[in-house]
């Protein structure tokens, strides 16, 4: 166990949006005493309550922030309603939507225009997903995975876009279940680069490791899709928040393990895990030496 091999994967760390999403945020709390975050900025506990300490507060909804202050949409993107209704009130929007977050709102509209039916491959309850059904004007189904198909009575023209931090092969095999039920398919990837490149860097990794560590919000959609995928290579996996949840049992007969963060961790949160690992992997060779 001294000589264990840790391998991290490159694309880890703060995707595109989140730092510009975090760039955001501070600039917000610098220029205003107080700022309203309408949901959490990201699904990360750690950097919510450093924001909070700066002054932001998060809020379930925009008729929680008083009138003619500051709040500030989070990466996820928010309904059209949110933008209505801070304009009447005088409130500031600082708008950190991910960029392309935006792109898949924008693709979902102008769809529902050319009066497709659109399907959005994604999570029910998560915040992106339901900011893109709301710039649909609500005229989108939202759909985890392709047999839900079954449940839903499709029209001749489909149109298709997604939340980005989806699984490839997930888009592919609905497309693949679409293909013979209607007579007009348009698709619109909107899979974040950033996301398939670390999912495929991520895949690489754990078919490598005995033993794979995915950093990450428990409540992340991109971090527990990195476990899922990880776990799918037959290697165990862990998913975890911070380095103080490593167990030294996890290393018992571990030669190599694999890192690898979610979007929204940050990126020290990598070097602490490797920090931990080696000392976990110290003691116990440490002990079994003395064992001897």
């Amino acid at each position: 166990m001294s000589d264990l091999r840790i391998i991290g994967v490159d694309e880890a760390g703060f995707c595109f949006g989140v730092k510009r999403a975090l760039q955001l945020a501070h600039q917000a709390t610098e220029e205003h005493s107080e700022v309203a975050c309408l949901g959490p900025l990201i699904h990360n506990s750690q950097v919510v309550e450093g924001l909070e300490r700066r002054g932001m507060h998060v809020v379930d909804d925009i008729a929680e922030v008083s009138r003619g202050s500051a709040a500030l949409v989070r990466a996820h993107g928010a309904g059209p309603d949110v933008y209505e209704q801070a304009q009447k009130r005088g409130i500031k929007l600082i708008d950190a939507t991910c960029p392309f977050v935006r792109r898949v709102q924008q693709a979902a509209a102008r769809f529902v225009e050319e009066r497709y039916q659109v399907l959005v491959l994604g999570e029910r309850d998560h915040p992106e997903a339901r900011a893109i059904v709301a710039h649909a004007g609500g005229r989108a189904t939202i759909v985890q995975d392709a047999d839900e198909l079954k449940q839903i009575d499709l029209t001749d023209r489909v149109a298709v876009v997604c939340q980005t931090t989806q699984r490839m092969d997930k888009l592919q095999a609905l497309v693949a279940a679409l293909m013979p039920r209607v007579g007009e398919l348009r698709v619109v990837n909107t899979i974040c680069d950033a996301t398939a490149k670390r999912q495929k860097a991520s895949l690489r990794v754990a078919s490598q490791v005995d033993l794979m560590i995915v950093i990450g919000g428990y409540h992340s959609a991109n971090t527990n899709r990195l476990a899922q995928i990880c776990r799918a290579t037959g290697t165990r996996t862990k998913h975890i928040e911070v380095a103080e949840e490593l167990r030294a049992e996890w290393l018992d007969g571990v030669r190599t393990v694999g890192i690898t963060t979610g979007a929204s961790t940050p990126p020290e949160a990598q070097e602490d895990v490797r920090r931990q690992l080696l000392e976990l992997a110290a003691a116990g060779a440490a002990e079994h030496r003395g064992g001897t």
